[in-house]
């Protein structure tokens, strides 16, 4: 009588590790390469995730070697993972994180020289956060903040060892006394001076990587 009872739960033990080693197993088809035909290369993780779209949004998604992007729908695999974009030269030229189709978390774009150009916080593929922008020698020549993928608050330029401000509100153009007026830029102007600081702190002799 024992036997018979431990034989169906020895089944569906079988079944069930049979079952973990083919998710596993299938993981590495979320994968894919794209070669083009000067040489650059992108490497992205893509899958079949079903999802209600939103209508204000553009997914971008792969379907027969290719990436596509489309407002308020797709019609293939998601891009869901790492993305990561190599020039011709096999060094980097873009890197950052899908989420069911969306922009995420922070972006960076490289020179062809393998200086760092950008890097700026995305939120469901709308550029919102500390941004800072460098030239090709590596030196950064603007950085502040971005709301709904427009300037926003007070922005830093430098041009060599000159620095000056310009002030936004969501993409306008607005005074210095406005901006200081403003008790919304006084309440969070130390807050993104911190994120600044502490997302985008510049690091030295940073390796670089290259495509595998």
């Amino acid at each position: 009588m024992a036997t018979r009872q431990l034989f169906p739960i020895l089944i569906f033990w079988m079944i069930s590790l049979s079952c973990q080693a083919q998710v596993k197993e299938l993981a590495i088809f979320r994968r894919f390469t794209i070669l083009a035909a000067d040489g650059s290369k992108t490497i992205l993780y893509a899958e079949n995730i079903k999802i209600k779209p939103n209508s204000d949004k553009t997914y971008t998604w792969y379907e027969s070697n290719q990436l596509h992007s489309t407002m308020g729908g797709y019609a293939g695999k998601l891009l869901n993972g790492q993305f990561t974009q190599y020039f011709p030269n096999r060094s980097l030229s873009a890197q950052g994180l899908y989420v069911k189709g969306l922009k995420q978390g922070v972006w960076r774009n490289w020179y062809t020289n393998g200086k760092l150009q950008r890097e700026s916080q995305w939120l469901a593929n709308i550029e919102e956060g500390p941004f800072i922008r460098y030239n090709e020698q590596g030196d950064w020549i603007q950085r502040g903040y971005l709301k709904e993928g427009k300037l926003h608050g007070s922005i830093e330029n430098r041009v060599k060892d000159s620095i000056s401000y310009q002030y936004f509100d969501q993409g306008q153009a607005i005074t210095k006394e406005a901006y200081q007026n403003n008790n919304i830029f006084r309440k969070t102007g130390k807050l993104i001076g911190d994120q600044i600081n502490k997302w985008f702190k510049k690091k030295d002799n940073q390796p670089q990587a290259v495509a595998p």
